[in-house]
């Protein structure tokens, strides 16, 4: 202590007063001694001027986009870089920036870390069958590798929804038969934990090979996939079409709108019942060459739109997900109407382009559109929607009136722009009206709500009492709901049986010198006795859903995300807030593993044809966990 400076530092006593020391001495304040917070400065002409030009040059080496230098991971590292300056002095970028050999020896370690990571953040939602799993295989179209995606889905302990992009690893069975495809799920989610998919539930297409593989664990089926083939089916987009030997539009020139590697639903339709139509005729089994004529015109419209780009003219047609395509390529071509048709009048282009038709087109789908960018939201519960989805769409495509007031009580403008009101587009033609039909009728035929559609809705407190549903959808929801409050209860048992079993086996061991307990004498007349009327649904915990039911909620107070409902209410609920954890983490569609699909194609491109795949695959799960913090 007397080598300290503080000690042999001379120290004198001051008579003066404190105001006159205090006046020589201030005290720093505590960010003062840190140098981890970023300040503000102002650079001189020249070494503003040196930036610029340093972002510019980079910018153009490689033909990057000017939206680059606003990355928030550039301007993450960037930042790190100038901390550690100030920490260092004046370093070498070598010693800060790391080669690419070694970052991308880092990409393996950093996904190892993050699987681990999310593996331990599955122990408790699997353990709740909260978990869902939503598989799709894909090629990319440069080395034609195989691919399987996997997204996962899960709520945790504390009612959150979480979604993240497992893998999309490299599929190198012998074929894509409904076995392997399962061996292959297995294998890739075993870095996660998850070796029972029994625990699992599963959202997929309806691709035959996955129907098969997923028919032993009850799957939920895509309804962006379904809501897409009714489309491809109304405008007989599902192959090609045959048109009469005096149509001006050749067979070649007829081709599907919809995406080619889109997976058609593996379905029978004549099985289909047609439920009974107002318009007292059928349309859903004409045959493309018997539609009349207005509505032949219609399909020689979308032909024609659709072979825009292979007359070379630019359209906005691509898209996240694959069954907004159609709605995307017609909106694109109202609002470069005249520019298209300027571009094919100097090119001596023959491609009939009806406008007033297209805008028809356009009213038409846009409930589809409006719907399916609900129903694909990637971070929030959506099955409680997939129940109002197809009400509302069976409403709007019942009347053209009622389509037309679609547009307006929801605000759905198609392109994100006012459509100019014209009576003229307003006015249904015959055409759009076959179509129109054909939908409604379709709607009712290919789309079956399914009880998990029904209970999802019903648990949303929003919802609940199951408005424009018939009688029988409302006592099949509430026996389904019915049935899963028994297994949770049977399950829940079944733990503290075992918990309890194991504990009384340790006490026997330890203590045999006690007397075995004396046998319950037999009840007089128990072998006639019916036992506990409420086998198949305890009273007490059936009585959860009626509960619930009777339950006075302010609609005002009800967020949009049902958890919170459940989460604040589980005490009070217990079975039917487990119930509602494992259904909501059920996405209505297969978009998340489309997006992750997405991020791949552009990944793997004409310049990075040698990407290892397995180093694709690590990227992609990175990417997806940083972007879901």
């Amino acid at each position: 202590m007397n080598k300290h400076n503080c000690r042999n530092s001379p120290v004198k006593c001051s008579t003066k007063s404190d105001t006159t020391s205090s006046s020589s001495f201030k005290q720093k304040k505590i960010l003062s001694f840190t140098c981890n917070r970023p300040g503000s400065i102002k650079l001189n002409e020249e070494e503003n001027k040196k930036g610029k030009n340093l972002l510019v040059e980079w910018v153009f080496m490689d033909i990057r986009p000017f939206s680059i230098v606003n990355d928030a991971g550039l301007r993450c590292l960037v930042q790190e870089c100038i901390s550690l300056g100030a920490k260092y002095g004046n370093i070498h970028v070598d010693d800060i920036l790391f080669s690419a050999d070694t970052t991308s020896s880092q990409v393996a370690k950093l996904a190892n870390e993050y699987r681990s990571i999310i593996r331990q953040k599955l122990i408790e939602p699997l353990s709740q069958q909260a978990v869902t799993i939503c598989p799709d295989l894909w090629s990319d179209s440069h080395r034609q590798v195989s691919y399987l995606g996997i997204s996962v889905c899960f709520t945790d302990e504390n009612h959150q929804f979480f979604a993240y992009d497992l893998c999309c690893h490299p599929y190198t069975e012998v074929d894509k038969s409904a076995e392997n495809i399962i061996i292959a799920i297995k294998k890739a989610l075993e870095p996660f934990g998850i070796t029972d998919l029994s625990q699992i539930n599963f959202v997929s297409d309806r691709g035959p090979n996955f129907v098969k593989a997923l028919k032993p664990y009850s799957p939920t089926y895509c309804v962006g996939h379904r809501l897409n083939n009714i489309i491809k089916t109304c405008f007989y987009q599902t192959g090609k079409i045959k048109y009469k030997a005096d149509d001006y539009i050749t067979n070649e020139t007829i081709e599907s709108v919809c995406s080619s590697d889109s997976e058609d639903d593996n379905d029978n339709y004549d099985r289909c019942t047609i439920l009974a139509s107002s318009y007292g005729y059928d349309l859903i089994d004409i045959d493309a060459i018997d539609i009349p004529s207005s509505a032949a015109n219609i399909l020689k419209t979308i032909s024609s739109c659709k072979n825009l780009d292979q007359g070379g003219v630019a359209v906005l047609q691509a898209t996240v997900v694959k069954w907004l395509s159609m709605s995307q390529l017609l909106e694109s071509i109202n609002r470069s109407y005249r520019q298209i048709k300027k571009i094919l009048g100097d090119r001596k282009k023959i491609i009939v382009l009806d406008k007033l038709i297209i805008l028809q087109l356009i009213i038409l789908l846009r409930p589809f559109k409006h719907i399916i960018l609900f129903l694909q939201k990637g971070k929030e519960p959506t099955l409680h929607l997939v129940t109002i989805a197809i009400l509302t769409l069976r409403d709007a495509f019942n009347t053209h009136k009622s389509l037309l007031e679609y547009g307006q009580s929801y605000q759905a403008n198609p392109s994100g722009e006012e459509l100019e009101e014209d009576d003229e587009y307003l006015e249904e033609s015959e055409g759009v009206r076959f179509f129109r039909i054909r939908l409604y009728q379709l709607l009712n035929t290919m789309f079956v709500l399914e009880p998990i559609h029904l209970a999802a809705t019903l648990l949303h407190p929003r919802y609940k009492l199951l408005k424009k549903c018939s009688s029988y959808e409302v006592r099949e929801c509430y026996v389904y709901i019915r049935v899963r409050m028994a297994h949770i209860k049977a399950k829940e048992k079944k733990k503290t049986t075992s918990s309890t079993t194991q504990g009384q086996t340790k006490t026997t061991d330890d203590a045999n010198t006690f007397e075995p307990a004396k046998k319950k004498p037999k009840r007089f007349g128990e072998d006639f006795e019916t036992g506990n009327v409420s086998d198949e649904f305890d009273d007490e915990h059936d009585d959860e859903l009626s509960k619930y039911l009777k339950q006075r909620i302010d609609i005002n107070s009800i967020k949009d995300n049902p958890l919170t409902f459940w989460y604040e209410n589980r005490f009070i609920y217990p079975i039917l807030s487990q119930l509602a954890r494992s259904i909501f983490s059920i996405p209505a569609t297969t978009a998340n593993v489309e997006r992750q699909f997405s991020a791949g194609g552009l990944m793997v491109n004409s310049r990075r044809t040698r990407l290892n795949p397995q180093q694709i695959n690590n990227s992609l799960f990175i990417r997806s966990v940083k972007k879901n913090e």
